[in-house]
């Protein structure tokens, strides 16, 4: 069993203190890690923007962000002893940013379930590097921005992102290049 931060985590889901927020769902990755999608107010979309947190294990952690730098520097990490599931893995998620379909009402995001942790988990849950996320935090994370930045038309960032990785992995970009963007 896992211990959290009574403050932020109870009842079964992730809690923001400012503003006051429950989480509109919390997923409990194989770490312990809490990862919780909150509503956001961005976009075009307002209403269906959503924001993440993540939330460690352990009676002291806080909330927080998690910058797109967490799961590009574990891809690069892990890409070092598995290159060819890593490899695999960015294909697999730029082929699902192609083809997801954004949420299209807030009735939708509510009853969403991720897609893509499960067939990372049974395919890859061998990928382990010690001191670096789990597997299923990386497809978590980078289903949920595919349907983020999808939902906002004109976006590219996270796609370009995604790339970029593939690009190192297949030796065309240095990871100073990669990472230049995070300056």
């Amino acid at each position: 069993m896992f211990i959290y931060n009574p403050k932020y985590y109870f009842d079964g889901a992730l809690h923001q203190l400012r503003p006051w927020a429950t989480a509109i769902h919390t997923y409990q990755l194989t770490d312990g890690t809490l990862i919780a999608m909150f509503q956001g107010n961005r976009g075009a979309h307002p209403k269906l923007d959503f924001k993440i947190k993540l939330l460690r294990v352990g009676e002291d952690e806080r909330p927080e962000t998690p910058p797109h730098l967490y799961w590009v520097a574990d891809l690069l990490i892990k890409s070092q002893r598995f290159p060819n599931e890593i490899k695999e893995i960015v294909e697999y998620y730029v082929s699902f940013y192609d083809r997801c379909v954004p949420f299209e009402t807030v009735e939708e995001r509510e009853k969403y379930t991720p897609q893509t942790v499960d067939v990372i988990l049974s395919k890859y849950g061998h990928v382990k590097v010690e001191k670096t996320l789990p597997i299923d935090y990386i497809a978590l994370i980078i289903e949920l921005f595919c349907y983020c930045e999808k939902r906002n038309e004109g976006a590219f960032m996270f796609k370009d992102l995604l790339n970029k990785v593939k690009a190192y992995i297949d030796g065309d970009l240095d990871y100073m290049h990669l990472l230049y963007g995070f300056k």
